[in-house]
């Protein structure tokens, strides 16, 4: 994988910029490329989210970093990595010597060049959800409303991206904005307001763990509407409750309907009226 023939053979499946996600038909895995602005948080979210909940998400395999250095990801049979730890928003690689004496080693953030995956089988909801039926929606409902539920057990004291890093948020302008992380909602609510967001709404709540963009483009289906896997998790982070509404909403308006009425019924016990934006407004 480190040469420019190896990565040649690969197929290209998506391409914006300095990012590059190639498929390896043979090894079965996807890989995920970047320079400027690439960053570790996204597979830390995934096997995050892979150890601590029964969400469907791709396999992180390992992580490359510029200078060289290679985290490879190991799990055990009931598929929970084993060489990851979490300890107060921090992640540490840990390696164990001859007489089973570990060491922890901090992951960094930065300098991140690739991602490697294991693949998921199904297709992406936005090819074929104008052709979804009543029941396969019924299903689809199911798996995101309990996903969602599995998402905000996971508690954070502060609004931030995993391992306390910067959260990323899409703005109006299409480009994605970092800031934080931030101790209060006050503090993230003077960042939305400087990237020209209108999702601030007032009030004090805890932050949960959110994907931050469940939009059809995201979530992996098979044929009877059961999600395979949800990907895409660069904006996740533990975020106020209304947030994953709110992001999600930003869709076409049947994609909202189904959102407000199959998997967030619930919307106006956590902070509806408090809700000044556009994009949250049935």
């Amino acid at each position: 994988m480190d040469s420019s023939d190896n990565i040649s053979q690969l197929r290209v499946i998506y391409n914006k910029g300095d990012h590059i996600v190639l498929q390896d038909e043979e090894r079965k895995t996807i890989h995920k490329c970047g320079k400027e602005g690439f960053k570790i948080y996204e597979a830390l979210t995934l096997i995050y989210i892979n150890d601590n909940t029964n969400i469907s998400v791709p396999k992180i395999r390992s992580i490359q970093y510029e200078d060289g250095r290679e985290l490879n990801v190991r799990y055990d049979e009931a598929g929970k990595s084993t060489n990851i730890r979490y300890e107060d928003d921090k992640v540490y690689e840990v390696k164990y010597d001859e007489q089973g004496k570990s060491t922890y080693t901090p992951c960094g953030n930065d300098d991140v060049v690739q991602i490697t995956m294991g693949f998921v089988e199904g297709d992406t909801l936005e090819k074929v959800w104008k052709d979804f039926t009543y029941d396969q929606k019924e299903v689809l409902a199911g798996d995101l409303k309990r996903y969602v539920s599995e998402l905000r057990k996971l508690k954070g004291e502060k609004i931030a991206a995993l391992n306390d890093g910067k959260v990323r948020v899409l703005s109006g302008s299409r480009y994605a904005q970092e800031g934080g992380p931030f101790e209060s909602r006050e503090e993230f609510n003077q960042f939305l307001e400087l990237i020209g967001e209108e999702d601030a709404p007032q009030g004090c709540e805890e932050f949960v763990f959110s994907h931050g963009d469940i939009l059809p483009r995201n979530i992996l289906v098979n044929d009877q509407g059961k999600v395979t896997a949800l990907v895409d998790w660069e904006f996740a982070g533990y975020f106020p409750m209304y947030w994953e509404y709110s992001r999600a909403s930003r869709e076409s308006k049947d994609w909202k309907e189904f959102l407000l009425l199959w998997v967030f019924p619930d919307k106006r016990e956590w902070g509806y009226t408090e809700m000044k934006s556009l994009n949250i407004r049935s």
